[in-house]
């Protein structure tokens, strides 16, 4: 990249920049916490006007990050490259952006950083345990309840996750207590303006630890490419809008799961696939959905090492497994927390095509409500147990004669298809998962950014993002205003084209792009042998002459 080029990327990422400088200004964090439901509509006038500039500057983010997608891929094979001050530029931006959007209100993007707060305190002050208890246990006067979008249910997170959100809460209070803020006897958010600087405390914490564990996931994906695309990698991963969003002002776990995920993925590229099954397992206990990589990693393992091999990996880390689940689960519980856990989880639907299915086969079609819920969760579980292992098996070109050759395959290429594997993977789970929310995009970025050379993940995923943040925001607009008394049946069908809108058009003009160009090369291949003939005729009628 020449020193024009790193120009126009600062000056790319500098607009960026002011863009996000502009949710925060639209949404600031403190004014958000006066109302516990607060959303994207309920802090600023609930006008088509408003939800259209919220849109517009996530439209404009996400073209921005494909500008610098675009400026980085072109860089890729020039001979001036200047590596280190294109990972200097993505960084900073990432820092920058990340502090700017940590003075934005989380309760537009989702609520769930709240339930983080809480069970870590359920933990840390009231010595409770979040997998076995519920918020609805405690008096409504107990700090931050208000706040909690989950008070009939147990928590759904593994104990990894739980041991992680405790030593959160408890950093926070210690440092409140270094600062001479903690007072407990005071009168609860939103009442009290001292509980609310608390409470901001709390969620600085909480999103301190997702930023700080999305830049060591940057570390390992940087770590795991080629040297020359290091930058493009990093880009991919840490500028895309929906990681900035999900993880500075949501503070989601996934970002826990996702760096586990990875680690798991470095630890398979360096040849230790027995610690590379342990830590997908631990990952499993942050998010028990993280076993949907297991199969695609599995059988790569077997691909790479041989059944017998993979058998022996098998049985030790089952062993490690459950001795390490034992251990983990013990101080909450034990195992017998979990058939609670997923039958309340398994209970809801939502952003998905299978919500649309059970509520036509509840409310057209006359089926009992539990056969109902049955089959809209079954057949996607189903059909997704069977993806995620035939289509391994299909990109590893698990046949007879490839698989006697896999040994001596490039190192390169065999990575290459352990990253299409799990990102395959994590987006058949997207598109049928039951129960989808925008945040989730990210297992799908995560191993994408590992290659960043594909125009999946340079010019095709970043649409996803931005139809999950873009129905986020339209459907809080629509619902607070025009679509307020509109059937539900519609609402449901309308979150999912706002979500999958984006790409599908994104897929359908890469397909037109690429057959005009087939098309061209075929024309061009054709006009070049016809020339050819002519000049042949030429010749021959020459000769006879």
């Amino acid at each position: 990249m020449t020193s024009r080029s790193v120009s126009r990327l600062v000056i790319v990422a500098a607009v960026s920049l002011g863009l996000y400088i502009l949710l925060a200004l639209r949404y600031p964090l403190g004014p958000s916490l006066t109302n516990p439901r607060a959303s994207w509509a309920s802090m600023v006038e609930a006008t088509g006007v408003s939800a259209a500039w919220h849109i517009a500057i996530y439209l404009g983010l996400t073209l921005l990050h494909l500008v610098i997608l675009k400026l980085l891929s072109s860089s890729e094979q020039e001979q001036t490259v200047l590596p280190r001050l294109q990972v200097i530029v993505i960084l900073v931006t990432w820092l920058a952006c990340s502090v700017v959007l940590m003075m934005v209100a989380p309760a537009g993007e989702s609520h769930d950083i709240f339930d983080y707060i809480f069970r870590g305190r359920m933990m840390t002050e009231y010595q409770s345990n979040p997998l076995a208890d519920v918020p609805a246990e405690f008096d409504s006067s107990t700090p931050y309840i208000r706040y909690v979008a989950w008070r009939k249910n147990v928590d759904t997170y593994g104990p990894v996750w739980e041991g992680s959100s405790a030593v959160v809460a408890v950093g926070m209070r210690q440092v409140a207590r270094w600062l001479d803020w903690w007072d407990e006897n005071q009168p609860v958010c939103p009442r009290s303006p001292g509980s609310c600087r608390l409470l901001m405390m709390y969620i600085a914490g909480y999103r301190l630890l997702a930023i700080s564990l999305t830049g060591f996931s940057g570390w390992l994906i940087a770590s795991m490419v080629r040297h020359n695309q290091v930058s493009l990698a990093l880009a991919a991963w840490l500028l895309n809008p929906l990681t900035l969003i999900a993880t500075a002002v949501g503070a989601h776990n996934d970002a826990l799961m996702l760096m586990t995920l990875l680690l798991s993925l470095w630890l398979l590229q360096r040849r230790h696939p027995l610690l590379a099954v342990i830590g997908l397992i631990l990952a499993a206990h942050i998010k028990l959905t993280a076993l949907i990589w297991m199969p695609a990693c599995a059988i790569w393992i077997a691909r790479e090492w041989g059944w017998k091999r993979t058998l022996q990996i098998g049985l030790m880390s089952v062993a490690a497994g459950l001795v390490l689940s034992w251990l983990l689960y013990a101080p909450f519980g034990g195992w017998q927390t979990l058939p609670r856990m997923l039958q309340e989880r398994s209970a809801f639907l939502a952003n998905s095509l299978w919500r649309v299915l059970k509520y036509l086969l509840i409310h057209q079609w006359g089926w009992p409500a539990r056969s109902a819920h049955q089959l809209s969760t079954g057949i996607p579980s189903l059909l997704f147990v069977a993806g995620a292992l035939l289509m391994p098996l299909r990109i590893y070109n698990f046949r007879r004669e490839h698989w006697i050759n896999a040994l001596v395959c490039e190192k390169e290429e065999a990575d290459s298809k352990l990253w299409r594997a799990v990102t395959a993977t994590s987006m058949l789970f997207l598109v049928g998962s039951f129960w989808f929310q925008p945040w989730y995009i990210l297992w799908a970025l995560a191993p994408a950014a590992l290659l960043p050379g594909s125009q999946f993940s340079r010019s095709i995923l970043p649409w996803l993002t931005f139809g999950a943040l873009f129905s986020n925001v339209a459907m809080d607009f629509l619902l607070a205003t025009v679509m307020s008394t509109s059937p539900v049946l519609v609402q449901y069908i309308l979150v999912v084209v706002m979500i999958w809108g984006p790409i599908l058009l994104a897929i359908a003009a890469f397909v037109l792009k690429r057959r005009r160009v087939v098309a061209m090369l075929l024309h061009k291949q054709y006009l070049a042998e016809h020339v050819a003939q002519q000049n042949n005729f030429a010749k021959n009628g020459q000769a006879v002459d």
